[in-house]
């Protein structure tokens, strides 16, 4: 271990493994999500459309999924 990481660990920066290897919880896309979206465009760069809230949220996602599924192919 460096002196770099002794310190870190010392001082609780450092965890454990890796970072990548944690479990991270899926983000919850909602309408709360959308309005953040808005109410910050102009503090971050990023598309327009999500900037603007033209995104799908988790249920209309699921929602339009299902609709495409069930679409019967030539």
């Amino acid at each position: 271990m460096s002196i770099l990481e002794a310190y870190r660990k010392e001082i609780g920066h450092l965890i454990e493994g890796d970072v990548l290897d944690k479990p991270f919880p899926k983000p919850k896309i909602d309408e709360g999500a959308r309005e953040e979206a808005i109410k910050y465009a102009g503090s971050f760069r990023g598309g327009v459309g999500i900037t603007h809230g033209y995104f799908y949220t988790d249920e209309e996602r699921e929602k339009r999924k299902q609709e495409l599924l069930n679409v019967k192919l030539p």
